[in-house]
């Protein structure tokens, strides 16, 4: 019984590392997935897409915007993940100050 409990334990440890390193590509596929996308709506005209050609605001503006929401979705992604670890602040079992 304790050796089943230690195996299940392990493969389910193991499972959860390889899913979460298969996950590290994500954003370099997101990047060029964008800039695709971005050549892709770049070619049409405005007829074709309104929403790229706004009063006061370029295409290469829009896309600056998007790319800025990206990154700070990602940014509070991620400080919400190392509030959740506990990654966020030094371990009080820390032997040095950390700054």
């Amino acid at each position: 019984m304790k050796r089943a409990l230690i195996g299940i334990s392990l493969a389910t440890l193991l499972i959860s590392s390889i899913i979460g390193l298969a996950g590290c590509g994500y954003v370099a596929q997101e990047d060029a997935f964008i800039a695709r996308a971005f050549l892709d709506v770049s070619m049409m005209g405005p007829a074709d897409n309104p929403a790229m050609e706004q009063m006061g605001e370029t295409k290469a503006e829009v896309y600056r915007r998007y790319r800025r929401n990206l990154r700070l979705n990602r940014q509070a992604m991620m400080e919400d993940m190392d509030a959740f670890w506990h990654l966020d602040k030094p371990s009080r079992m820390t032997e040095r100050t950390i700054p």
